[in-house]
């Protein structure tokens, strides 16, 4: 996969969870009047780097040892 491919596939993904933790703190807070519905934005966003974020991808290639 192109690196600008996943840029755009991780922007997708986080605006996508942007949106959703944002719609439902909308909501939240229009049915109920409560401000603390807009708590599901951060809340979305963790969710989906949990279920999409692959943590192989953060840590560094392993060095491989140079036969003597």
């Amino acid at each position: 996969m192109s690196a600008s491919r996943n840029l755009k596939s991780r922007l997708a993904w986080f605006l996508a969870c942007l949106s959703t933790g944002a719609a439902t703190g909308m909501a939240g807070a229009w049915f109920t009047g409560n401000p603390s519905w807009y708590l599901a934005i951060p809340a979305a966003l963790a969710l989906g780097w949990l279920w999409v974020a692959n943590p192989d991808e953060c840590t560094p290639p392993t060095a491989r040892r140079a036969a003597a």
